[in-house]
């Protein structure tokens, strides 16, 4: 978001009509670099994204679709634009407009993505101590949970060993203290308010029924 607003600044500055401190060749210059600094993230993020659609398959929630349309119409644009600037120039006077649109696109994508992430940690107040204590206990199958987890948590945890894949490793979860995401206490309720109510960037899972959610803590009791 710096590198576009850098570029987006440094482009109203050359063409608007007040007095400019700097000189044109210092702002070309400056645009330029912030742009190029703006797709090189661009193309990190666009790799490190793709591959964790790759390995989420179908289990993408609505927001990373979201996300994903929107960044690929600004990969769109500022093809777009490089080709106005190098080969049609006689498109010239769009290629402000694309830029415009670029940058919106850009803070409207860092919002719903990187926004929503800072907001959901400044927003996490609840403790461990407002979480309602369970009325009914329900036996979980471990077997049952560990096709449970392949199928919805394989993706982002490796159940084997503790090293982060997407997310935390969950070997002997709940033998720690605490939970890596949250710092919450390493309890079975912790566990199901992380489930149902994410700390940060994973994906909600409140469509599990209580026996599904009982048959993945007894499988990550035995993890």
């Amino acid at each position: 978001m710096l590198a576009a607003f850098m570029a987006t600044f440094s482009m109203l500055t050359l063409m608007g009509k007040t007095e400019r401190k700097a000189s044109p060749t210092f702002l070309k210059r400056m645009h330029k670099g912030s742009g190029l600094v703006f797709i090189a993230f661009l193309l990190v993020l666009t790799y490190l994204c793709l591959r964790y659609w790759a390995k989420a398959g179908d289990q993408i929630w609505t927001r990373a679709v979201f996300h994903a349309v929107l960044s690929f119409a600004v990969i769109i644009l500022l093809i777009l634009k490089i080709s106005i600037v190098r080969f049609y120039k006689q498109f010239l006077r769009f290629a402000p407009v694309i830029g415009m649109t670029v940058f919106t696109l850009s803070f409207v994508i860092f919002s719903i993505s990187a926004g929503f992430f800072f907001l959901r940690t400044l927003c996490a107040k609840t403790t461990a101590s407002e979480a309602p204590a369970s009325q009914t206990i329900i036996a979980g199958d471990p077997e049952k949970g560990a096709l449970l987890f392949n199928r919805m948590c394989g993706f982002c945890h490796y159940a084997d060993r503790e090293e982060s894949k997407q997310g935390p490793g969950l070997k002997n979860i709940l033998k720690k203290e605490k939970l890596p995401a949250s710092g919450r206490p390493a309890t079975i309720e912790n566990i199901k308010k992380q489930l149902k109510t994410p700390f940060i960037a994973m994906p909600s899972f409140s469509a599990l029924t209580e026996q599904e959610i009982a048959d993945l803590l007894a499988y990550l009791e035995k993890l």
